[in-house]
């Protein structure tokens, strides 16, 4: 087998070269569509850190973003050089994956500090040591293909900023909608104010008829009696 001499947490050497030519020529057979149709998306970087024997030579997919693209020389590709990309994915931010591959996108950038969309198909060969500030580290390495979606990876920054953009929008959107029914209720209560007490009632209302015309004839005799004199 292939992978009988390729060792984990270590770093690559000329024991996996056998493996890492026979990974590169099975997916140079494969179409993109092809090897993303095989690969598997319920496999991922804890899995194979805790059992890399398990998945040596499986078809993975990945998505992130890529921080770190360089080219190199190589003989074991057909063209004389080989790429790596460092992906980071959403649940494992801190620890990348190293994505070996023949042929990159038109327009791909290249470069130690960068900050790309990706996809990643490609065929895991081990889990390779490396350096980082001085602390050795491990990374899955895949061998495959890659895709590119051009539009550019927005920093923690920029989606802190689109973050309170929103929830400003959406408070403000919420006081206006406030304000709107206080003026609404406002208006109402100025246009049919309450009065208050209970409605006046006429004095005839409250005099039976009969009581009210006996007064009235009661006050006309009196004028009369007053206007005659002694």
């Amino acid at each position: 087998m292939v992978f009988e001499t390729v060792t984990d947490r270590t770093s690559m050497s000329f024991r996996d070269n056998a493996a890492y030519a026979y990974l590169l020529e099975k997916a140079r057979e494969r179409t993109p569509a092809e090897l993303a149709s095989e690969a598997r998306r319920d496999v991922f970087l804890t899995h194979l850190w805790e059992r890399p024997e398990r998945y040596r030579g499986v078809p993975v997919h990945i998505q992130g973003a890529a921080l770190r693209v360089v080219r190199f020389e190589s003989k074991l590709s057909k063209t004389g050089w080989l790429y790596e990309a460092w992906i980071v994915t959403p649940d494992a931010r801190r620890y990348p994956f190293d994505c070996v591959f023949e042929e990159p996108p038109d327009g791909f950038p290249i470069g130690v500090e960068v900050n790309e969309r990706v996809v990643f198909n490609g065929y895991f060969l081990k889990v390779m040591k490396y350096q980082a500030a001085d602390v050795a580290r491990g990374a899955p390495v895949l061998v495959g293909k890659i895709g590119w979606d051009r539009r550019p990876v927005a920093s923690p920054a920029e989606e802190s900023n689109r973050i309170l953009t929103w929830s400003l929008t959406i408070i403000g959107l919420l006081f206006l909608v406030s304000l709107a029914r206080w003026v609404s209720q406002l208006l109402r209560h100025l246009a049919y104010p309450r009065r208050g007490g209970p409605p006046s009632r006429n004095v005839s209302d409250q005099i039976p008829p009969e009581d009210l015309q006996a007064w009235l004839e009661t006050q006309g005799e009196d004028r009369d009696g007053t206007n005659r004199g002694p």
